[in-house]
């Protein structure tokens, strides 16, 4: 498993997360947006975190770090910069609908280090199960 896809995913729901919490602009109009969005993402955030801690310290020796060395930076960088210019308005505070959005091109393009990983591997990753 890619840690740098896990990565990815963290950091786009902490985004997400940052506007939904407190604005209710990309939210549901009925009970749904109240708490069970937040909630959901809260809970897949702490999974993300134990995935992470399962990887880099408990199964430290299965980790395939040489081969999970896609740069995530850049990826950040161009979807905060593309959310900059593209976002929408949903919240009327432009620096929150931004955050919302890059946090939707960051779940986009969280799979890439997945491939990467893949690719790097010649093609052959290890079972799962």
């Amino acid at each position: 498993i890619s840690a740098r896809a896990l990565q990815l995913d963290a950091a786009a729901i902490c985004l997400r997360l940052s506007s939904t919490t407190w604005l209710n602009g990309y939210l549901p109009v009925d009970m749904t947006g109240d708490w069970i969005f937040q909630l959901f993402d809260v809970v897949s955030l702490t999974i993300l975190v134990w995935l992470l801690f399962q990887t880099f310290v408990r199964h430290q020796h299965t980790y395939q770090a040489s081969e999970d060395t896609m740069p995530i930076s850049p990826l950040l960088f161009t979807c905060c910069v593309l959310a900059a210019l593209l976002h929408a308005d949903m919240n009327a505070r432009p620096v929150f609908d931004a955050l919302w959005m890059a946090g939707l091109f960051v779940s986009a393009v969280a799979v890439l280090p997945q491939l990467w990983l893949i690719a790097q591997s010649h093609n052959r990753c290890e079972a799962l199960t």
